[in-house]
């Protein structure tokens, strides 16, 4: 494996088991930072465990690129979702830039909330990338699902686990990448295309910090249109049938079955207890979500995302290897970034200036902006 990259959003603390897993791997580890991942607490992590190195980027919230200006983020889908707002997809998009740019053929996408991930498993996975352009493990416990889906296994029926973007390998060598498009189950339609033949490789199980999925109702609010054309695109996927069978038609039909469905598992609930409670809110919350749905929106999403599929691919298969970590980060607009690495909290910090539409093998080295700690080291000495 190439690199581990890790969309990371919670606080410094939950990647310990990421470094020592890069560590065993001895293989490059990028961490994409937001929300509550500051990268000088994980700095300070990476530098008290041993043997650990990273690349430590901060993404801005109003980060944009050009390359990354995808249709399915438009505005008409917003209230579609629920008024969901994540910067996931585009962190995993972001992974796949940094590894055209790098030259890196195999990554492995790894959740903050995911563990433990052995390297057995990371060997399996790069093997499975051999021949297979995604692999990944299931998050068995605690399932990976949407809120919808935990209601259904909480209703006693059985709810299946596919291999998701919690753990998930890619192969990023000459073939054209795959968008992640902006939307809840992103994973699922990054590979739709491998799916329909079922070719996505496993790798084994995982395990994933446990949360209360009803907690919050509107949730289910901001996964349902994701969920829906989700569940909607592998039902056919399942039955034989390609994406052109997703019609307005099938759409209508599904939603109608989906609202059912809901129904069915609101009925099936336990009468008693905070979780069932919780849950019916949840499922409450879904269905007048999902009345806001329409197969034309369906149909107009899918319209989307195919077009950003062709343009990522056409434009990530343009790009070229550069020669470092500075051009790479400077090509994409990233600033403020650390080299961070085991024993020593003197760190450094890049400020590149944006320049998102100048060409990778154009970019030129930029001097290091200000210190915030006592020395400077190289990228490259770092192996990042």
């Amino acid at each position: 494996m190439d690199a581990i990259v890790v969309p990371a959003a919670r606080r410094a603390h939950r990647l310990r088991h990421v470094l020592d897993l890069a560590v065993c791997c001895e293989t490059r580890l990028v961490i994409l930072a937001s929300h509550g991942c500051r990268i000088d607490d994980v700095s300070d992590v990476v530098a008290r465990t041993p043997g650990a190195r990273a690349l430590v980027v901060r993404i801005p919230a109003d980060y944009e690129h050009d390359l990354l200006r995808l249709g399915t983020s438009a505005s008409e889908f917003w209230s579609l979702n629920g008024g969901r707002e994540s910067n996931l997809s585009l962190k995993r998009n972001l992974g796949l830039l940094l590894a055209r740019l790098r030259g890196w053929r195999k990554i492995m996408f790894v959740d903050d909330d995911v563990f433990p991930v052995a390297t057995e498993q990371i060997r399996r996975v790069a093997h499975h990338l051999e021949t297979r352009r995604f692999a990944g493990l299931k998050t068995m416990a605690f399932p990976d699902n949407s809120v919808v889906c935990h209601a259904h296994r909480l209703s006693g029926r059985r709810q299946g686990i596919f291999v998701s973007g919690a753990a998930l390998g890619v192969n990023c060598s000459d073939l054209p990448l795959d968008v992640f498009p902006d939307i809840y189950n992103e994973d699922w339609f990054a590979f739709a295309r491998e799916a329909e033949k079922a070719d996505v490789g496993c790798a084994g199980d995982a395990r994933q910090l446990e949360f209360n999925p009803f907690e919050d109702p509107q949730r289910a609010a901001r996964e349902e249109f994701g969920d829906v054309l989700a569940e909607g695109l592998y039902a056919l996927f399942s039955e034989g049938d390609g994406l052109g069978r997703a019609t307005e038609g099938y759409w209508d039909r599904f939603i109608e079955s989906r609202a059912a469905l809901i129904t069915t598992i609101d009925q099936g609930l336990p009468r008693l207890g905070t979780e069932s409670v919780q849950a019916h809110a949840s499922l409450e919350v879904a269905k007048k979500q999902l009345g806001f749905i329409t197969g034309a929106d369906c149909l107009r999403f899918i319209e989307a995302w195919q077009e950003d599929r062709r343009r990522f691919a056409k434009d990530s298969t343009k790009l070229q290897a550069v020669g470092s970590v500075t051009e790479a980060l400077n090509y994409m607009g990233l600033r403020d970034w650390q080299i961070a690495e085991f024993g020593t909290a003197e760190v450094a910090t890049r400020c590149i200036p944006a320049a998102p539409s100048r060409a990778p093998q154009e970019s030129r080295f930029v001097a290091p902006g200000k210190r915030n700690r006592s020395s400077i080291r190289s990228p490259e000495s770092a192996n990042i």
